[in-house]
Protein backbone atom coordinates (compact mmCIF):
# COMPACT_ATOMS: atom_id res chain seq x y z
CA UNK A 1 0.00 0.00 0.00
CA UNK A 2 1.34 3.42 -0.93
CA UNK A 3 1.79 5.80 1.99
CA UNK A 4 -0.66 8.66 2.20
CA UNK A 5 0.73 11.82 0.62
CA UNK A 6 0.29 14.91 2.78
CA UNK A 7 0.41 18.14 0.75
CA UNK A 8 3.10 20.56 1.87
CA UNK A 9 1.78 23.73 3.47
CA UNK A 10 2.92 26.97 1.80
CA UNK A 11 5.52 28.97 3.68
CA UNK A 12 4.25 31.89 5.78
CA UNK A 13 4.07 35.24 4.01
CA UNK A 14 6.46 36.65 6.62
CA UNK A 15 9.02 34.05 5.51
CA UNK A 16 8.34 34.51 1.79
CA UNK A 17 11.41 36.54 0.78
CA UNK A 18 10.16 37.69 -2.63
CA UNK A 19 6.77 38.71 -1.26
CA UNK A 20 8.34 40.68 1.59
CA UNK A 21 10.64 42.53 -0.79
CA UNK A 22 7.68 43.38 -3.03
CA UNK A 23 5.44 44.41 -0.11
CA UNK A 24 8.01 46.47 1.78
CA UNK A 25 9.19 48.24 -1.36
CA UNK A 26 5.62 49.02 -2.30
CA UNK A 27 4.89 50.32 1.21
CA UNK A 28 7.70 52.89 1.06
CA UNK A 29 6.83 53.86 -2.51
CA UNK A 30 3.11 54.25 -1.71
CA UNK A 31 3.91 56.64 1.12
CA UNK A 32 6.06 58.71 -1.22
CA UNK A 33 3.33 58.65 -3.87
CA UNK A 34 0.76 59.87 -1.33
CA UNK A 35 3.00 62.88 -0.64
CA UNK A 36 3.07 63.76 -4.34
CA UNK A 37 -0.69 63.24 -4.71
CA UNK A 38 -1.29 65.63 -1.82
CA UNK A 39 1.26 68.24 -2.86
CA UNK A 40 0.71 68.33 -6.63
CA UNK A 41 -2.73 70.06 -6.55
CA UNK A 42 -1.39 72.54 -3.97
CA UNK A 43 1.54 73.26 -6.25
CA UNK A 44 -0.71 73.90 -9.27
CA UNK A 45 -3.03 76.14 -7.23
CA UNK A 46 -0.05 78.07 -5.86
CA UNK A 47 1.18 78.73 -9.39
CA UNK A 48 -2.18 79.50 -11.04
CA UNK A 49 -4.52 80.47 -8.14
CA UNK A 50 -7.13 78.37 -9.93
CA UNK A 51 -8.91 75.27 -8.63
CA UNK A 52 -9.93 74.48 -12.19
CA UNK A 53 -6.25 74.23 -13.17
CA UNK A 54 -5.63 71.84 -10.26
CA UNK A 55 -8.66 69.79 -11.29
CA UNK A 56 -7.33 69.56 -14.85
CA UNK A 57 -4.04 68.15 -13.58
CA UNK A 58 -5.95 65.49 -11.63
CA UNK A 59 -8.02 64.61 -14.69
CA UNK A 60 -4.92 64.31 -16.87
CA UNK A 61 -3.42 61.86 -14.35
CA UNK A 62 -6.56 59.70 -14.51
CA UNK A 63 -7.03 59.93 -18.29
CA UNK A 64 -4.52 57.14 -19.19
CA UNK A 65 -6.64 54.64 -17.25
CA UNK A 66 -9.49 55.27 -19.68
CA UNK A 67 -7.42 55.55 -22.86
CA UNK A 68 -4.71 52.94 -22.33
CA UNK A 69 -6.03 50.21 -20.01
CA UNK A 70 -6.90 47.70 -22.78
CA UNK A 71 -3.62 47.86 -24.75
CA UNK A 72 -1.59 48.18 -21.52
CA UNK A 73 -3.13 44.97 -20.17
CA UNK A 74 -2.29 43.06 -23.35
CA UNK A 75 1.27 44.41 -23.42
CA UNK A 76 1.87 43.51 -19.77
CA UNK A 77 0.83 39.93 -20.60
CA UNK A 78 3.35 39.95 -23.48
CA UNK A 79 6.30 41.49 -21.69
CA UNK A 80 8.35 40.21 -18.71
CA UNK A 81 6.54 41.54 -15.63
CA UNK A 82 9.66 42.13 -13.59
CA UNK A 83 11.19 44.18 -16.41
CA UNK A 84 7.97 46.21 -16.76
CA UNK A 85 7.98 46.95 -13.02
CA UNK A 86 11.65 47.94 -13.00
CA UNK A 87 11.34 50.20 -16.04
CA UNK A 88 8.10 51.75 -14.76
CA UNK A 89 9.61 52.45 -11.34
CA UNK A 90 12.64 54.11 -12.94
CA UNK A 91 10.42 56.24 -15.21
CA UNK A 92 8.21 57.25 -12.25
CA UNK A 93 11.32 58.32 -10.35
CA UNK A 94 12.47 60.42 -13.33
CA UNK A 95 9.02 62.01 -13.76
CA UNK A 96 8.69 62.96 -10.10
CA UNK A 97 12.26 64.28 -10.00
CA UNK A 98 11.51 66.40 -13.08
CA UNK A 99 8.84 68.37 -11.17
CA UNK A 100 11.44 70.39 -9.21
CA UNK A 101 13.43 70.83 -12.43
CA UNK A 102 10.36 72.20 -14.21
CA UNK A 103 9.87 74.70 -11.38
CA UNK A 104 13.50 75.80 -11.35
CA UNK A 105 14.18 75.98 -15.09
CA UNK A 106 10.89 77.22 -16.61
CA UNK A 107 8.16 79.73 -15.91
CA UNK A 108 4.76 80.87 -17.09
CA UNK A 109 2.73 78.87 -19.58
CA UNK A 110 5.62 76.55 -20.46
CA UNK A 111 6.01 75.59 -16.80
CA UNK A 112 2.30 74.75 -16.51
CA UNK A 113 2.33 72.73 -19.74
CA UNK A 114 5.30 70.71 -18.49
CA UNK A 115 3.54 69.98 -15.21
CA UNK A 116 0.43 68.85 -17.10
CA UNK A 117 2.58 66.58 -19.28
CA UNK A 118 4.19 65.13 -16.15
CA UNK A 119 0.74 64.49 -14.64
CA UNK A 120 -0.32 62.50 -17.74
CA UNK A 121 2.98 60.60 -17.78
CA UNK A 122 2.64 59.71 -14.09
CA UNK A 123 -0.81 58.28 -14.73
CA UNK A 124 0.31 56.27 -17.78
CA UNK A 125 3.41 54.82 -16.11
CA UNK A 126 1.48 54.02 -12.89
CA UNK A 127 -1.04 52.11 -15.02
CA UNK A 128 1.66 49.83 -16.44
CA UNK A 129 3.31 49.34 -13.06
CA UNK A 130 0.02 48.58 -11.32
CA UNK A 131 -1.04 45.97 -13.88
CA UNK A 132 2.34 44.22 -13.71
CA UNK A 133 2.49 44.38 -9.90
CA UNK A 134 -0.95 42.85 -9.39
CA UNK A 135 -0.19 40.07 -11.85
CA UNK A 136 3.17 39.43 -10.16
CA UNK A 137 1.47 39.14 -6.76
CA UNK A 138 -0.48 36.08 -7.93
CA UNK A 139 2.84 34.42 -8.83
CA UNK A 140 4.84 35.07 -5.65
CA UNK A 141 1.91 34.28 -3.32
CA UNK A 142 -0.03 30.93 -3.24
CA UNK A 143 -3.79 31.15 -3.86
CA UNK A 144 -4.57 30.15 -0.27
CA UNK A 145 -2.63 33.20 0.97
CA UNK A 146 -3.94 35.74 -1.54
CA UNK A 147 -6.63 37.15 0.82
CA UNK A 148 -3.97 37.82 3.46
CA UNK A 149 -1.65 39.41 0.90
CA UNK A 150 -4.43 41.59 -0.53
CA UNK A 151 -5.47 42.56 3.00
CA UNK A 152 -1.91 43.62 3.76
CA UNK A 153 -1.92 45.72 0.59
CA UNK A 154 -5.15 47.29 1.85
CA UNK A 155 -3.34 48.09 5.10
CA UNK A 156 -0.84 50.06 3.01
CA UNK A 157 -3.71 52.02 1.43
CA UNK A 158 -5.31 52.76 4.81
CA UNK A 159 -2.01 53.72 6.42
CA UNK A 160 -1.07 56.04 3.55
CA UNK A 161 -4.49 57.72 3.72
CA UNK A 162 -3.75 58.46 7.39
CA UNK A 163 -0.06 59.38 7.23
CA UNK A 164 0.38 60.62 3.65
CA UNK A 165 -1.57 63.91 3.80
CA UNK A 166 0.01 64.88 7.13
CA UNK A 167 3.52 64.05 5.91
CA UNK A 168 2.93 65.74 2.55
CA UNK A 169 1.60 68.86 4.28
CA UNK A 170 4.61 68.99 6.60
CA UNK A 171 7.11 68.57 3.76
CA UNK A 172 5.28 71.11 1.56
CA UNK A 173 5.33 73.64 4.41
CA UNK A 174 9.13 73.31 4.65
CA UNK A 175 9.60 73.79 0.91
CA UNK A 176 7.25 73.02 -1.96
CA UNK A 177 9.87 70.81 -3.65
CA UNK A 178 10.43 68.47 -0.70
CA UNK A 179 7.38 66.14 -1.21
CA UNK A 180 8.54 65.35 -4.75
CA UNK A 181 12.14 64.75 -3.71
CA UNK A 182 10.84 62.37 -1.03
CA UNK A 183 8.71 60.52 -3.58
CA UNK A 184 11.69 60.15 -5.94
CA UNK A 185 13.78 58.68 -3.11
CA UNK A 186 10.98 56.24 -2.25
CA UNK A 187 10.97 55.07 -5.89
CA UNK A 188 14.71 54.47 -5.59
CA UNK A 189 14.06 52.20 -2.59
CA UNK A 190 11.37 50.31 -4.55
CA UNK A 191 13.81 49.91 -7.44
CA UNK A 192 16.36 48.28 -5.15
CA UNK A 193 13.68 46.03 -3.68
CA UNK A 194 12.57 44.83 -7.12
CA UNK A 195 16.15 44.16 -8.20
CA UNK A 196 16.56 41.86 -5.18
CA UNK A 197 13.56 39.68 -6.05
CA UNK A 198 14.61 36.31 -7.48
CA UNK A 199 11.24 35.12 -8.81
CA UNK A 200 10.53 35.58 -12.56
CA UNK A 201 6.99 36.61 -11.47
CA UNK A 202 5.27 34.67 -14.28
CA UNK A 203 5.11 31.50 -16.32
CA UNK A 204 7.28 31.19 -19.41
CA UNK A 205 6.38 33.85 -21.95
CA UNK A 206 4.36 32.74 -24.93
CA UNK A 207 6.34 32.26 -28.10
CA UNK A 208 3.25 32.60 -30.30
CA UNK A 209 1.88 36.12 -30.50
CA UNK A 210 -1.13 37.53 -32.28
CA UNK A 211 -2.21 41.00 -33.23
CA UNK A 212 -2.68 43.20 -30.16
CA UNK A 213 -6.41 43.56 -30.84
CA UNK A 214 -6.80 39.78 -31.01
CA UNK A 215 -5.12 39.44 -27.64
CA UNK A 216 -7.42 42.09 -26.18
CA UNK A 217 -10.35 40.15 -27.64
CA UNK A 218 -9.04 37.00 -25.95
CA UNK A 219 -9.30 38.75 -22.59
CA UNK A 220 -12.80 40.01 -23.40
CA UNK A 221 -13.93 36.53 -24.43
CA UNK A 222 -12.63 34.99 -21.21
CA UNK A 223 -14.28 37.69 -19.11
CA UNK A 224 -17.63 37.24 -20.86
CA UNK A 225 -17.58 33.52 -20.01
CA UNK A 226 -17.12 34.19 -16.28
CA UNK A 227 -20.41 35.16 -14.64
CA UNK A 228 -18.97 35.75 -11.18
CA UNK A 229 -16.08 37.91 -12.42
CA UNK A 230 -18.46 39.94 -14.62
CA UNK A 231 -20.70 40.57 -11.61
CA UNK A 232 -17.70 41.49 -9.47
CA UNK A 233 -16.57 44.09 -12.02
CA UNK A 234 -19.99 45.73 -12.18
CA UNK A 235 -20.55 45.70 -8.40
CA UNK A 236 -17.05 46.99 -7.71
CA UNK A 237 -17.40 49.84 -10.20
CA UNK A 238 -20.66 51.05 -8.64
CA UNK A 239 -19.39 50.71 -5.07
CA UNK A 240 -16.23 52.66 -5.94
CA UNK A 241 -18.47 55.38 -7.35
CA UNK A 242 -20.34 55.53 -4.02
CA UNK A 243 -17.00 55.81 -2.19
CA UNK A 244 -16.14 58.84 -4.34
CA UNK A 245 -19.63 60.18 -3.64
CA UNK A 246 -19.10 59.60 0.08
CA UNK A 247 -16.10 61.95 0.12
CA UNK A 248 -17.93 64.60 -1.96
CA UNK A 249 -21.08 64.41 0.19
CA UNK A 250 -19.10 64.77 3.43
CA UNK A 251 -17.25 67.76 1.94
CA UNK A 252 -20.57 69.35 0.94
CA UNK A 253 -22.03 68.80 4.42
CA UNK A 254 -18.88 70.23 6.03
CA UNK A 255 -19.18 73.38 3.93
CA UNK A 256 -22.91 73.78 4.55
CA UNK A 257 -22.55 73.33 8.32
CA UNK A 258 -19.37 75.46 8.52
CA UNK A 259 -17.46 72.64 10.21
CA UNK A 260 -13.80 73.61 10.90
CA UNK A 261 -11.17 72.18 8.57
CA UNK A 262 -9.47 70.42 11.50
CA UNK A 263 -12.63 68.40 12.18
CA UNK A 264 -12.99 67.66 8.47
CA UNK A 265 -9.47 66.23 8.54
CA UNK A 266 -10.46 63.99 11.46
CA UNK A 267 -13.54 62.78 9.57
CA UNK A 268 -11.36 61.81 6.60
CA UNK A 269 -8.84 60.17 8.94
CA UNK A 270 -11.68 58.06 10.37
CA UNK A 271 -12.03 56.56 6.88
CA UNK A 272 -8.41 55.44 7.04
CA UNK A 273 -9.09 53.78 10.40
CA UNK A 274 -12.08 51.99 8.85
CA UNK A 275 -9.89 50.75 5.98
CA UNK A 276 -7.36 49.32 8.41
CA UNK A 277 -10.03 47.55 10.50
CA UNK A 278 -11.68 46.09 7.39
CA UNK A 279 -8.37 44.76 6.12
CA UNK A 280 -7.58 43.23 9.52
CA UNK A 281 -10.93 41.40 9.64
CA UNK A 282 -10.62 39.78 6.21
CA UNK A 283 -8.04 36.96 6.69
CA UNK A 284 -9.75 35.31 9.71
CA UNK A 285 -13.27 35.75 8.32
CA UNK A 286 -12.32 34.41 4.88
CA UNK A 287 -11.88 30.95 6.39
CA UNK A 288 -15.34 31.06 8.00
CA UNK A 289 -17.60 32.82 5.50
CA UNK A 290 -18.42 31.83 1.93
CA UNK A 291 -17.30 34.38 -0.65
CA UNK A 292 -20.80 35.24 -1.90
CA UNK A 293 -22.18 35.63 1.64
CA UNK A 294 -19.28 37.86 2.71
CA UNK A 295 -19.82 40.12 -0.29
CA UNK A 296 -23.55 40.30 0.43
CA UNK A 297 -22.90 41.25 4.08
CA UNK A 298 -20.59 44.07 2.99
CA UNK A 299 -23.27 45.44 0.65
CA UNK A 300 -25.89 45.25 3.43
CA UNK A 301 -23.66 47.47 5.58
CA UNK A 302 -23.57 49.97 2.70
CA UNK A 303 -27.37 49.87 2.41
CA UNK A 304 -27.87 50.40 6.16
CA UNK A 305 -25.33 53.22 6.62
CA UNK A 306 -25.64 55.12 3.35
CA UNK A 307 -29.02 56.92 3.93
CA UNK A 308 -27.66 58.40 7.19
CA UNK A 309 -25.72 60.88 5.05
CA UNK A 310 -29.05 62.52 4.21
CA UNK A 311 -29.82 63.44 7.81
CA UNK A 312 -26.71 63.72 10.02
CA UNK A 313 -24.72 66.93 10.31
CA UNK A 314 -22.53 66.54 13.42
CA UNK A 315 -18.81 65.79 12.89
CA UNK A 316 -18.79 62.80 15.28
CA UNK A 317 -21.63 61.00 13.50
CA UNK A 318 -20.23 61.90 10.08
CA UNK A 319 -16.89 60.39 11.08
CA UNK A 320 -18.60 57.23 12.38
CA UNK A 321 -20.59 56.71 9.16
CA UNK A 322 -17.57 57.52 6.99
CA UNK A 323 -15.47 54.99 8.95
CA UNK A 324 -18.20 52.32 8.77
CA UNK A 325 -18.55 52.67 5.01
CA UNK A 326 -14.76 52.61 4.58
CA UNK A 327 -14.59 49.41 6.69
CA UNK A 328 -17.25 47.70 4.56
CA UNK A 329 -15.55 48.85 1.37
CA UNK A 330 -12.14 47.57 2.49
CA UNK A 331 -13.71 44.21 3.42
CA UNK A 332 -15.48 44.06 0.04
CA UNK A 333 -12.37 45.04 -1.91
CA UNK A 334 -10.14 42.41 -0.28
CA UNK A 335 -12.62 39.60 -0.94
CA UNK A 336 -13.29 40.68 -4.54
CA UNK A 337 -9.66 41.27 -5.47
CA UNK A 338 -8.50 38.01 -3.87
CA UNK A 339 -11.12 36.07 -5.80
CA UNK A 340 -10.24 37.78 -9.07
CA UNK A 341 -6.50 37.22 -8.72
CA UNK A 342 -7.03 33.55 -7.86
CA UNK A 343 -9.46 32.80 -10.71
CA UNK A 344 -7.88 34.66 -13.63
CA UNK A 345 -5.32 32.52 -15.56
CA UNK A 346 -1.74 33.75 -15.21
CA UNK A 347 -1.43 34.48 -18.94
CA UNK A 348 -4.52 36.76 -18.82
CA UNK A 349 -3.83 38.69 -15.61
CA UNK A 350 -2.75 41.89 -17.38
CA UNK A 351 -5.62 41.95 -19.86
CA UNK A 352 -8.33 41.21 -17.31
CA UNK A 353 -6.94 43.80 -14.88
CA UNK A 354 -6.81 46.28 -17.78
CA UNK A 355 -10.47 45.61 -18.56
CA UNK A 356 -11.35 46.10 -14.91
CA UNK A 357 -9.57 49.44 -14.77
CA UNK A 358 -11.17 50.58 -18.01
CA UNK A 359 -14.65 49.86 -16.62
CA UNK A 360 -13.85 51.31 -13.21
CA UNK A 361 -12.29 54.58 -14.37
CA UNK A 362 -14.91 55.09 -17.09
CA UNK A 363 -17.63 54.84 -14.43
CA UNK A 364 -15.69 57.13 -12.08
CA UNK A 365 -14.97 59.71 -14.81
CA UNK A 366 -18.60 59.99 -15.92
CA UNK A 367 -20.09 59.39 -12.48
CA UNK A 368 -18.01 62.02 -10.68
CA UNK A 369 -19.24 64.72 -13.05
CA UNK A 370 -22.84 63.58 -12.55
CA UNK A 371 -22.35 63.55 -8.77
CA UNK A 372 -21.05 67.11 -8.75
CA UNK A 373 -24.03 68.32 -10.81
CA UNK A 374 -26.49 66.42 -8.63
CA UNK A 375 -25.07 67.86 -5.41
CA UNK A 376 -25.06 71.37 -6.84
CA UNK A 377 -28.56 71.34 -8.39
CA UNK A 378 -30.47 68.77 -6.30
CA UNK A 379 -28.74 68.83 -2.93
CA UNK A 380 -27.42 66.18 -0.55
CA UNK A 381 -30.63 64.30 0.29
CA UNK A 382 -31.78 63.59 -3.32
CA UNK A 383 -28.23 62.59 -4.31
CA UNK A 384 -28.03 60.21 -1.35
CA UNK A 385 -31.41 58.75 -2.32
CA UNK A 386 -30.41 58.15 -5.94
CA UNK A 387 -27.21 56.34 -4.99
CA UNK A 388 -29.00 54.41 -2.22
CA UNK A 389 -31.47 53.08 -4.80
CA UNK A 390 -28.55 51.70 -6.81
CA UNK A 391 -27.03 50.07 -3.72
CA UNK A 392 -30.33 48.38 -2.89
CA UNK A 393 -30.65 47.15 -6.48
CA UNK A 394 -27.19 45.54 -6.69
CA UNK A 395 -27.62 43.99 -3.22
CA UNK A 396 -30.95 42.42 -4.21
CA UNK A 397 -29.51 41.17 -7.51
CA UNK A 398 -26.54 39.62 -5.68
CA UNK A 399 -28.77 37.61 -3.35
CA UNK A 400 -31.04 36.59 -6.25
CA UNK A 401 -28.08 35.40 -8.33
CA UNK A 402 -27.40 31.71 -7.72
CA UNK A 403 -23.87 31.82 -9.11
CA UNK A 404 -22.96 34.72 -6.79
CA UNK A 405 -24.55 33.14 -3.71
CA UNK A 406 -22.72 29.86 -4.29
CA UNK A 407 -19.36 31.35 -5.29
CA UNK A 408 -16.47 30.04 -3.18
CA UNK A 409 -12.85 31.04 -3.05
CA UNK A 410 -10.82 28.69 -5.31
CA UNK A 411 -8.30 26.32 -3.73
CA UNK A 412 -4.71 25.73 -4.87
Amino acid sequence: MNPKVIPQQPVSLWRNRDYLLLWLGQTVSSLGTSCTQFAFPLLIMGLTHSIAAAGLAYSLEQLPYVLLSLPAGALVDRWPRKRVMLLSTFCLMVCVASIPLALLLTSGALQLLLLYAIAFALGAISLFYGLAELAALTWVVPKSQLPTAVAQNEVIVGSCSLIGPALGSLLFSITRLLPFVTDALSSLILLGSLLSIRSPMQDELRTERHHLLLEVREGLTWLWSQKVIRSIFLISSYVNLTITASALIVLDIVQQQHIPSVLYGLIVAAGGVGNLLGAALCPPLRRRIRFGLALGCALIVFVVLWPLYGFITTPLLLGAVFAGIALADSFRAVFMDSYRYAVVPDALQGRVSGLYRLILFSVLTLGSSALGMSLEHLGVLPTVGILWSGLILITVLLFLSRHMRQATFPQE
